[in-house]
């Protein structure tokens, strides 16, 4: 039974999970910025091996701050940036909570890397916050 689906802009890459996210989190990486051209990237993540990916994609590699690398994967087609993966987390699998479906709602945990925040961006007061990665 499928949880939560998503796809991309022109719907050629699709995603599937038979689970709901074991954490969500909001990264304001530089790597994050750059790959999506936005302040920050909302992420759920997923057990791999509860999800399914259809349709052809590319990937942009990055250096994390961790040392550990990280990929950026979108569609080929409209170059929607759908997916993160990362050695750090190589049972996850991240999707951009901007690319799942309704009744799909986000609900971030945390906010993650604030050292590379844009000083526009205001984090909701409580939210946890993490420097860096989550440690």
């Amino acid at each position: 039974m499928i949880k939560v689906a998503g796809s991309c802009q022109c719907g050629q890459l699709k995603f599937e999970a038979k689970s709901e996210p074991v954490l969500e989190l909001i990264c304001h990486c530089r790597d994050c910025q750059d790959a999506l051209q936005a302040d920050f990237a909302n992420i759920a993540f997923f057990k791999i091996d509860e999800t399914l990916v259809e349709g052809e994609l590319a990937e942009r590699i990055y250096l994390a701050t961790s040392g550990n690398e990280t990929c950026r994967q979108y569609c080929v087609q409209c170059e929607t940036v759908m997916f993160d993966r990362s050695e750090g987390f190589p049972h996850l699998l991240g999707v951009m909570a901007g690319q799942l479906q309704p009744p799909f709602e986000s609900h971030p945990a945390c906010h993650v890397y604030v050292s590379d925040k844009k000083a526009e961006v205001e984090i909701p007061e409580g939210m946890k916050q993490y420097e860096t990665g989550i440690s």
